[in-house]
């Protein structure tokens, strides 16, 4: 085993802390597929071979938080109901979010690890994906629903692969986020007003079934390649336990 194989995923957690990233709202609307199509951009390409599935570990970083959620079907849950027995990639995102490497990238990778999942069922069974709006003010779950349709994830609303969520206020929102270590903050212009953005660090959550972080990734690392390759090797750790 290289040493690069073994401090990847060390590195993954340092760049987490990386500078805060200011995304803001022009629209008070879920984005269009006009918008959508603009995304193209962020189909990154990665420029290394990354480690092969199970060549290297991935150490619990800490344990999954609970709370209560609202899909955008309008249904109460509990965010660990949702995660079951599945591999979970969790985001963090708002409707409005116009910073193409904010929210928009989130989204957009998550939907690229997913269209490749399906090309094999069986390891797409075994994943879940959870994006829970930062905005419950305006992210209702209607609007929810309407973002998912815009971009054309009401598919895999309907499969329950991925499910939208948010939350019913800030009080419970705001457990969750401190759970996770994702902190938001408001933006407000030079009169105390709300701009309707936000400033936060861009984190996407692996989750392992025994609802474990098992890792971080911030936008330098967030690729699809890199991700599946994540999950195949807790995958790969579990068979060998069993």
């Amino acid at each position: 085993m290289t040493l690069f194989k073994i401090i990847l995923p060390l590195i993954t957690l340092v760049l987490v802390a990386l500078p805060t990233i200011r995304v803001s709202a022009h629209s008070d609307k879920p984005h269009s597929n006009k918008q959508n199509e603009n995304t193209a951009s962020l189909n990154r390409q990665l420029e290394y071979e990354p480690p092969a599935p199970g060549s290297y570990r991935l150490p619990p970083i800490q344990q999954a938080v609970d709370g209560d959620v609202i899909d955008a079907d309008g249904r109460e849950h509990h965010l660990f109901e949702l995660m079951a027995d599945k591999y979970v990639i969790l985001s963090f995102i708002f409707t409005t979010c116009s910073d193409l490497k904010g929210c928009p990238l989130a989204t957009l990778t998550l939907n690229n690890i997913r269209v490749t999942l399906e090309k094999d069922p069986t390891l797409a069974e075994e994943v879940r994906f959870l994006s829970l709006s930062f905005d419950p003010e305006h992210d209702t779950p209607e609007v929810m629903r309407q973002y998912t349709e815009l971009h054309g994830f009401d598919d895999a609303r309907r499969k329950n692969r991925w499910r939208f969520l948010t939350t019913t206020s800030k009080n419970n929102l705001q457990p969750i986020l401190d759970g996770y270590g994702q902190y938001v903050v408001r933006e407000y212009d030079s009169k105390g007003q709300s701009t309707g953005g936000f400033s936060h660090v861009l984190k996407v959550y692996l989750v392992d079934p025994e609802r474990k972080v098992r890792n971080i990734y911030s936008t330098s690392f967030l690729y699809p390649e890199l991700i599946i390759n994540d999950i195949k090797t807790l995958i790969l750790e579990k068979a060998e336990f069993q």
